[in-house]
């Protein structure tokens, strides 16, 4: 049986996807730990009104066994930005890079896998190493719901666009074969080890 993954939300894209679209509990789904750098969180909550920041801020708060939200010094100058009226752009990025770089120092078995919709992430396959992989948000719902742990990716994407969120890079599936076999092959372990526990 393989290492676990480690979740990583890698920018505040599949955040708000997720939440237009009422379905931030996904994340949970696979029983993964789920980590969101300072930077992502700070990004996605700091616009208070926003579409969707309060109930991120409220679905984290609801989750904090399962949810972490990690401290990183691109969040410290992210934070000196703000407080300066200086651009925050790209920080949740680097910020995910740097909680990266921490947690595969901490474990030489952990397994990572990086959540992301920006482009910019999924260019970088310069932060990937064996033991790390990336999905995009519509990857991640795909796998999810062939594993039966969610009844459909479409109704979430469509939900996520009713509101307003471009979800059309979504629809496609990526060309990372690997990491959905992965993901898929740990999601059927999870299942078949929950199934032998009933």
């Amino acid at each position: 049986m393989s290492e676990p993954f480690s979740l990583i939300v890698t920018d505040t894209s599949p955040l708000f996807t997720l939440v237009l679209a009422d379905a931030l509990d996904v994340l949970l789904r696979p029983g993964l730990a789920v980590t969101i750098p300072d930077a992502v969180y700070i990004e996605a909550t700091r616009v208070h009104g926003a579409p969707g920041a309060e109930e991120i801020m409220e679905w984290i708060n609801a989750h904090l066994d399962a949810v972490r939200i990690v401290p990183t010094d691109i969040g410290i100058d992210q934070q000196r930005r703000l407080e300066e009226g200086r651009s925050i752009r790209g920080l949740g990025e680097l910020a995910a890079v740097e909680a990266l770089e921490r947690f595969l120092r901490g474990d030489p078995a952990a397994e990572a896998l990086l959540l992301f919709e920006d482009s910019d992430v999924g260019n970088r396959r310069a932060i990937v190493d064996e033991r790390v992989s990336l999905i995009s948000t519509g990857d991640f719902l795909r796998e999810l719901e062939a594993a039966g742990l969610v009844q459909s990716t479409d109704y979430i994407l469509d939900r996520a666009a009713a509101r307003g969120r471009n979800v059309e890079k979504q629809r496609k599936p990526g060309e990372d074969a690997t990491t959905r076999g992965r993901f898929r092959d740990q999601l059927l372990q999870r299942r078949d080890a929950s199934n032998m526990e009933r």
